[in-house]
């Protein structure tokens, strides 16, 4: 950060050589004051007496000569090298500028005064900055956003096409990545030869966009470094103002993993007051596939403060459906409505693969797993939500397993190269794996297929199995750990006779699961030894979760418990989730999807919520088509439309992050501190329309040469009356 500092400059230096002409009445001056010899007479005595009489005046008339006329050469010079005034130090003569702009494209900057926006403000003082360009002189612009997006790089010349350009600039609805700007910016001052440079931030220095993260802190210094390097002018103008009211939709969602046709469902939102006075009357509405649903009553939000709201739904077609929470638009509408993509199913698909598979009735490994899900006995008009397959291991790497929303593996004992290629392909879809151990595990086959040293698809380390089921000797019972998990969750507050139907099941052998150092996976229910029973993991776009006993009575009574139902059908629930999970981004996140490998040449478009198409392309990625699209900076509903050989068409929805809601900006000191090493001229906002003006250069505030021409005809008419006025008064 500098302070205002005013230097001279001059368009054309070169002609302050001219200046030594001012020299030229100074020499006539002193070449007439040469010496002669002095002869006396009589007469020069009458005439030595006048002149000593009115000598005084006449030195003062003579200087007063030389210097109006020196000055003229001095104003003649200089007003032909046209000086102007520069802050932030001295442009060197005859160069050309290239002046960067860089807009804050982040969601505050859509904060409307008057009904107009921040960020309408910044491009109409952009537009004069490159209209009152001088001749010779180039602009860039790049846009602060997450990610940033260079607009122009190269120094455009053509300040008619730059201006449209600036004109035609979108709001993104995110945040900003300050470290990305910086590199960004330093990428398009390196592609400039032009000497002298200027950057100019139009920005409304929100706290949640200029404060980097800790984690970022290093290379936001290094990226600062590289551009301080290059010596830019840097000017900050400031558009935000202190205060300011808003109140945000800062969540919606489900209270279930998967939904399914006829299944009654919560949606919760929250309601944030960002503002510092009471929100009054805030009705929150939902809407559902383009339809007003219903609205919580009024209700006031004191500054600070959450409304959080809940309404009940039941989908009665299955499919991609569209909910939005919305309130009343503020001064800040983008983030009035927050969207919620939920992909209804008519049933869950779940496939379990039998690892010692045999015809009588609960001999099978999957038996007791498969009445669980699918209870044979249901009420008339409600079938089940989840349908079930029974293969055996030895079809697993022959089946298309995309049509499934979760592939349970029962005691399966070995793993091949085509089977864990099926699962990880699978898994990258957004599939959910679940593992049951058993005694036909082999250990060291599913460390080396499965974990791979941490890298594989298995969130643990197998160990060898703990206990014997084969004599029933020292049981063990679980700890569900206070109940925590989401698995278990429904059973926290339960009484004892509920609880008992969890904590009081006996297991008589289980496998060992170590967890690598660091791991983010989740163990939501133990044994009483401390070794985990049931793990959580995401892997890829999918989920994993991992049960260290059998899923049937072979090492363990859970399965004839009243527990085991309900927390199977939420194992598979969550299991299942990925695909629905992937629907809902946060805003500048790219938004990825695997299809099927068969769909690689199926061609792919992207209808965004302003309603443009823009192609898309899937990629060959480990055996699964790879859709990947960046162009996510607008909140709102996205539909990805792959054609033939898919045929399919689903959505997803991006939503703002819920700090840039928060209208909290920093003053010139705290910017200071944000961006250490950064040296900057700061333009307070209650004076920056000031320098629309002038807008040609923000450290320029005028050229001198017009008022030094003007000065040098006052003093020619002055000079011709002195000189006249002084001849006239000569003594005779």
């Amino acid at each position: 950060m500098v302070p205002l500092i005013w230097a001279l400059g001059f368009a054309n230096a070169p002609l302050l050589y001219g200046l030594a002409a001012a020299s030229v009445p100074i020499l006539i001056h002193l070449l007439n004051r040469r010496k002669f010899r002095e002869v006396r007479w009589a007469a020069m005595r009458f005439l030595l007496a006048a002149v000593r009489k009115n000598q005084r005046r006449i030195r003062v008339e003579q200087w007063l000569l030389l210097a109006v006329r020196t000055l003229i050469i001095l104003l003649v010079v200089t007003a032909m090298a046209r000086p102007f005034l520069e802050s932030m130090g001295v442009v060197l003569a005859g160069r050309r500028v290239h002046r960067v702009l860089v807009l804050d494209a982040s969601m505050s900057m859509g904060y409307l005064t008057g009904g107009v926006s921040r960020f309408d403000e910044a491009k109409a003082l952009a537009g004069e900055m490159i209209n009152g360009s001088r001749p010779g002189d180039s602009v860039s612009v790049l846009l602060m956003g997450k990610p940033p997006r260079v607009v122009i790089r190269t120094p455009s010349h053509d300040l008619k096409s730059v201006a449209k350009e600036v004109a035609d600039l979108s709001i993104t609805h995110g945040g900003t990545d300050l470290t990305a700007t910086f590199e960004a910016l330093d990428r398009v001052l390196e592609s400039s030869t032009i000497v002298h440079k200027e950057v100019v931030f139009l920005t409304d220095l929100q706290a949640a966009s200029w404060k980097a993260p800790e984690a970022a802190v290093d290379g936001l210094k290094r990226a600062i470094a590289k551009v301080t390097a290059r010596q830019p002018n840097t000017i900050v103008i400031d558009l935000g103002e202190p205060g300011g009211e808003n109140r945000a939709v800062t969540e919606l969602r489900l209270d279930a993993p998967v939904v399914t046709v006829g299944s009654g469902v919560q949606l919760r939102g929250l309601i944030h007051n960002h503002g510092g006075k009471t929100a009054q009357g805030v009705r929150p509405r939902l809407i559902v596939d383009g339809r007003v649903g219903p609205a919580a009553p009024p209700a006031d939000i004191a500054p600070g403060d959450d409304l959080p709201v809940a309404f009940p739904q039941e989908f009665s077609t299955p499919g991609d459906h569209i909910v939005q929470l919305a309130l009343d638009d503020d001064a800040l509408p983008l983030d009035d409505r927050r969207w919620l993509v939920v992909p209804v199913r008519e049933s869950l698909n779940v496939l379990l693969v039998d690892g010692q598979y045999k015809p009588e009735a609960y001999q099978a490994e999957t038996d007791y797993l498969a009445q669980a899900l699918a209870p044979s006995e249901v009420s008339p008009g409600h079938p089940n939500a989840i349908k079930v397959e029974v293969v055996s291991e030895s079809q697993l790497s022959r089946r298309d397993l995309s049509p499934y929303d979760a592939v349970v593996l029962c005691n399966v004992g070995l793993f091949g190269q085509a089977d864990v290629a099926a699962l990880e392909g699978y898994l990258e879809q957004g599939g959910g794996v679940v593992i049951f151990g058993g005694d036909q595990v082999d250990a060291e086959n599913y460390n080396r297929w499965l974990y791979q040293d941490g890298k594989g698809l298995l969130p643990v380390e197998v160990g060898a199995s703990v206990g014997d089921a084969a004599k029933k000797e020292g049981a063990f019972r679980f700890n569900p750990l206070g109940y925590r998990h989401p698995l278990i969750a429904d059973y926290q507050g339960a009484g004892g006779p509920v609880t008992a139907g969890l904590t009081q099941a006996l297991t008589w052998q289980y496998l060992k699961l170590k967890l690598p150092p660091k791991s983010s996976a989740q163990v939501a229910l133990a044994f009483e030894t401390g070794d985990p029973a049931l793990i959580e993991a995401s892997r890829n776009r999918g989920t994993v979760i991992v049960v260290a006993t059998s899923a049937d009575t072979g090492w363990t009574t859970w399965p004839i418990h009243k527990s085991y139902v309900p927390i199977m059908q939420q194992v598979v629930l969550r299991a299942s989730a990925g695909r629905m999970h992937e629907r809902n981004i946060r805003v500048g996140q790219p938004y990825d999807q695997a299809f099927p490998e068969s769909a690689l040449t199926a061609p792919t478009t992207v209808v965004t919520p302003k309603g443009l198409s823009i192609a898309g392309r899937l990629r060959p990625s480990g055996g699964v088509s790879q859709f990947h699209f960046e162009q996510t900076d607008l909140a709102g509903r996205y539909q990805v439309r792959i054609g033939a050989p898919l045929g399919q068409e689903s959505s997803f929805a991006a939503n703002p992050d819920p700090a840039e809601s928060e209208l909290a900006r920093l003053d010139q000191t705290a910017l200071g501190v944000a961006m250490p090493g950064w040296n900057f001229l700061y333009v307070h906002p209650t004076n920056w329309k000031e320098l629309s003006g002038d807008a040609a250069s923000v450290g320029r505030r005028g050229e001198l040469h017009r008022p030094m021409l003007l000065a040098m005809l006052v003093l020619l008419l002055l000079e011709s009356f002195l000189a006249w006025k002084f001849g006239h008064n000569e003594p005779i």
